[in-house]
Formats: C-alpha cells, sequence, structure tokens
C-alpha cells in the first residue's frame, strides 16, 4: 500500500464494514414480525435442535457476546408469544434448555426460507465468482487477525483488552 490511495482504501473498508456491522441489513421477511435479536435466538435454537445439542441461555449469551440479562429478555418474550419453552435438566434442575415450540418451528422455517431466497437474490445480484472471492479475502483477513500476534480480539461482556 503506498500514499492517499492506502489511505483510501483503509477509509473505504472501515466505513463499510462500520455500515454492515450497524444496519444489520436483512430483508423484512426473515425476521416474521421479530426483532433482529429474537429471530437470532429462534434460530440459534432450531440450529442445536438441528444437531441434537441442548442450548442453555449461558451458551447463547456466549455465542452472540451479550449478557445473559439480554438472551433472558428476548427469550422471556419467545415465550410469551408461544414460540420457544423451557426444560430442566433431569441432571441438573438448575439447568435449563430452550426448544422451539411447534409455532416456533413453523417460524424457524420461515425464517430459513425468506433467508436462503435472500442469499438466492443476493447471488445472483453480486454473482458467484464475486462471493467466492468475498469468501477467500474474508478467510485471509481472519485468518491474519487470528495469528497476528499484534491482534486482540475484543469480546462484548465487559471483559478482556476492549474493556
Amino acid at each position: 500500500m503506498e500514499g492517499s490511495s492506502s489511505d483510501q482504501l483503509r477509509r473505504d473498508l472501515c466505513d463499510l464494514v462500520d455500515r454492515f456491522r450497524r444496519e444489520r441489513y436483512v430483508p423484512a421477511d426473515v425476521l416474521c414480525g421479530l426483532t433482529y435479536a429474537e429471530m437470532q435466538v429462534v434460530r440459534c435454537i432450531a440450529r442445536a435442535a438441528d444437531d441434537e445439542c441442548p442450548l442453555r441461555p449461558s451458551d447463547m449469551a456466549r455465542r452472540f457476546g451479550i449478557t445473559p440479562s439480554a438472551v433472558s429478555q428476548s427469550v422471556k418474550k419467545l415465550e410469551r408469544q408461544g414460540y420457544i419453552k423451557r426444560m430442566r435438566s433431569d441432571a441438573d434442575s438448575r439447568s435449563v434448555a430452550l426448544l422451539l415450540t411447534e409455532e416456533g418451528e413453523e417460524l424457524a422455517r420461515a425464517g430459513q426460507a425468506a433467508h436462503e431466497a435472500f442469499l438466492d437474490d443476493l447471488f445472483a445480484y453480486v454473482g458467484a465468482d464475486n462471493i467466492r472471492g468475498l469468501i477467500v479475502t474474508l478467510e485471509a483477513a481472519l485468518e491474519f487477525c487470528e495469528q497476528s500476534p499484534a491482534v486482540r480480539r475484543c469480546d462484548r461482556t465487559g471483559e478482556g483488552p476492549c474493556a
């Protein structure tokens, strides 16, 4: 990289990444009337069910890098709406697994179908070759971050170097 073109590339990259992070572009149909966070909870529980791996609220908080209380708020709302239920563990009565109800499973399927249609449209617009190139580029950037001793991962839980 050299001179002002390097500076402009840096600004353009940071601006673009910030826009993606801030805007969270998703088609409205993917959300099925829920907030982004609520639909992420439903999708996460559905994936865990597909993997036959019970999912606890604390697991979800770690996965999303948010506080357990934030997960709890979404879980309570989704439970009131009839999309999820909690099941106590036989081995440890303090441990709770999250499961989808029949309505929750239908919601997850509808959200997944809308997400797949969105990706089909995105691939058609951007082009499969450009998507492949983007994946290669993002993998290289991630590999750099994971291997560089000068880069640290910041978590959003209030711990670590960015707290």
